[in-house]
C-alpha cells in the first residue's frame, strides 16, 4: 500500500488530544505530507501544511503567541483558525494579501484525538463503548515498518485477546479475555510509505482504577511488537 493508492477523503488521528498543549508547536505527519499541529488559547486545535507560505520555512518551529503562529524566519504571523496571515514585520503598516495563507487542514477532536484529513473526509471510525465502561488513550507507538505489514501482525494476533477483528484497513478491534473485560482499538496512521504510528484505545470496566497497569501492559505488548517487526523488517 503506498500512499498514492491510500484516499485522503477519510480521518486519520495525528496525536492525542491531552499533548497538544498551548503555546507549543507540534509535527505530525500523514501519507507523507509534514503537517504543523498548534492549540491558541481558546483551546482550538490548527493543522497546517508545515510551510510558511512565504519562503516555506517548517512552520512546526514557529512560535505560538496564542492567537497566531509566527515564523521563525521572517516573524510573519497567521491567524489561528483561517490561517491568513495578519502582519509582516518589515512592512507593519501593510495589510497582507489575502494570498498570504498558510494551507489549513481539516481536523476534529474525538475520543481523546486530534484527527485530520488531507481532503474532503469521510465520516470517523466508530467508538462503541458501553455506558458502564471507562476509556484512555495509549502512548502512540511509531513504527519504521509499512502500515500494511503493522496490520497484518495485529491482525494475527495480540496478547490475551480473544479475538481480533479488522474494521477497516486502518482500524482494528481486540476484544479482551475475561480477565480484563474490555477492548482494545488500533488506529493505524500511515506516515510514508515505510512508517506509521500506533495510537490506540482501551476501553474496560477495570478502569479507572488498573489505568495504570493497563497502561503499562499494552504499552509492553505495542513496544514488543514494534521491535519484532523493524528486526525482521532490517533481517529481511
Amino acid at each position: 500500500m503506498s500512499e498514492a493508492s491510500v484516499s485522503q477523503d477519510r480521518w486519520f488521528p495525528l496525536m492525542r488530544s491531552e499533548e497538544l498543549v498551548p503555546r507549543h508547536v507540534a509535527q505530525a505527519r500523514l501519507l507523507g505530507q509534514e503537517i504543523a499541529l498548534w492549540r491558541d488559547d481558546a483551546g482550538r486545535a490548527n493543522g497546517w501544511e508545515n510551510r510558511c507560505p512565504h519562503r516555506g520555512v517548517r512552520l512546526s518551529i514557529g512560535i505560538n503567541d496564542g492567537l497566531h503562529l509566527r515564523c521563525q524566519y521572517h516573524g510573519w504571523r497567521f491567524a489561528s483558525g483561517s490561517g491568513q496571515c495578519s502582519f509582516i514585520p518589515a512592512h507593519p503598516d501593510l495589510v497582507p494579501a489575502e494570498a498570504f495563507r498558510a494551507h489549513v487542514y481539516r481536523l476534529i477532536e474525538r475520543d481523546g484525538y486530534v484527527w485530520a484529513s488531507l481532503g474532503n473526509p469521510l465520516t470517523l471510525p466508530s467508538i462503541d463503548i458501553p455506558s458502564r465502561w471507562q476509556s484512555i488513550t495509549l502512548r502512540s507507538i511509531a513504527v519504521n515498518v509499512a502500515v500494511r505489514s503493522v496490520a497484518a501482525a495485529l491482525d494475527s494476533g495480540y496478547p490475551d485477546a480473544a479475538t481480533v477483528s479488522v474494521i477497516d484497513e486502518f482500524t482494528l478491534r481486540a476484544e479482551m479475555t475475561g480477565q480484563e473485560p474490555g477492548f482494545v482499538l488500533f488506529l493505524l496512521q500511515p506516515m510514508s510509505d515505510a512508517a506509521c504510528l500506533i495510537h490506540a484505545l482501551v476501553a474496560s470496566d477495570l478502569l479507572p482504577g488498573d489505568g495504570l497497569s493497563l497502561l503499562r501492559r499494552h504499552n509492553a505488548a505495542l513496544t514488543a511488537l514494534r521491535d519484532r517487526l523493524e528486526a525482521e523488517a532490517g533481517a529481511s
